[in-house]
């Protein structure tokens, strides 16, 4: 029983695409990682041999009864596993910027946060060491530029925020 053939467009591909999309940020598996448009293009096809592959499931590119049940599991999962944590960037939870050559919590969320969106701006991923060095703040330095901010590479009021918003985007 196929589910999404690579002819199906529409609303089950649109939710395939979420899907994999997701678990693509969740789980750090950038070969999931694809666009959404509702159409079972190539590059989706990619996605789930890739997907299938890892899951030891029959390796073909197309979404049967298994592979779906699979992937709405994990998905479900991940998504359990993940909430309701939601960030809110609050004038009294972030008194002051946060600076290179800091260390602490604020640093290991700020580090949190440009992990989970790096897959968006290509930046390498940062150690999450409570530690505000040379690989924070060039993630930080390379998501500012790329949001319009003032690019610092300090974790200013306005990068707090945006970092928030857009992580919590991921989350609903």
């Amino acid at each position: 029983m196929v589910f999404v053939k690579i002819a199906d467009p529409g609303v089950r591909t649109t939710y395939l695409q979420e899907i994999l999309r997701y678990l693509a940020h969740a789980l750090d598996e950038a070969l999931w990682m694809v666009s959404v448009t509702g159409t079972y293009n190539d590059e989706t096809s990619r996605a789930v041999r890739h997907y299938q592959e890892t899951r030891n499931l029959p390796v073909t590119g197309i979404v049967n009864l298994s592979t779906w049940e699979t992937l709405v599991g994990e998905y479900l999962l991940e998504r359990e596993l993940r909430e309701p944590v939601l960030v809110r960037a609050l004038p009294d939870m972030v008194p002051s910027d946060t600076l290179p050559g800091e260390r602490g919590d604020a640093v290991v969320m700020l580090q949190i946060l440009l992990n989970t969106l790096r897959h968006e701006y290509d930046y390498a991923a940062v150690p999450l060491s409570g530690v505000y060095g040379v690989q924070t703040v060039d993630a930080v330095r390379q998501y500012q530029q790329a949001n319009g901010l003032d690019a610092t590479g300090t974790a200013d009021r306005r990068t707090w925020a945006r970092l928030a918003e857009e992580y919590n985007k991921l989350r609903i």
